[in-house]
């Protein structure tokens, strides 16, 4: 099983709030991978509920507006300082109209951080109507060694959903 070389992966989980980041957050956590997890939104009941998800996995939690283009630069130095590096980002935030932003944000400074400590891939797990203009991102990424892999979010993402999306991982 490809899961086996996760123990030493650095991941951040951006929506870990939503069905698909619990299950991928979880599957990770399970598979060694050092984790932190981020609520997308600053909202008090969400933050609270990946605060009580991050004590059960042991990851590192945070909540922030994923809009915000300082909130998103500071929480991924941050973590990224916290985990010795960054190799994986998987955004699963929706957001409604705002998703598209704040994929383009955490794209761009999770780059920044994982070109730092070499290679990586940036995991987008977003229904199809809302994910953005994946092979863009992937035109600007991929040259700085940053992998963009964009997957087919089921309805209801279970933990078989997530152990196939560990089994992508490089």
């Amino acid at each position: 099983m490809a899961q086996a070389h996760l123990g030493e992966k650095r991941a951040l989980i951006l929506g870990a709030e939503t069905a698909a980041g619990r299950v991928l957050a979880t599957a990770l956590a399970a598979a060694g991978a050092h984790t932190a997890i981020v609520a997308a939104t600053a909202d008090a009941t969400v933050a609270f509920e990946v605060q009580r998800l991050s004590h059960r996995i042991g990851a590192a939690s945070q909540a922030i507006d994923a809009t915000n283009e300082m909130a998103v630069r500071v929480m991924i130095r941050q973590i990224s300082k916290r985990l010795g590096g960054l190799d994986l980002l998987l955004f699963c935030a929706d957001l409604g109209d705002g998703t598209a932003d704040a994929l383009s944000l955490a794209s761009r400074f999770a780059a920044r951080e994982i070109t730092r400590t070499g290679e990586g891939t940036i995991v987008i797990a977003l229904p199809k109507e809302t994910a953005a203009d994946i092979p863009a991102l992937a035109a600007a990424y991929e040259p700085q060694g940053v992998h963009v892999l964009a997957l087919d979010l089921p309805p209801q993402p279970d933990e078989a959903w997530a152990l196939e999306v560990l089994e992508l991982l490089p």
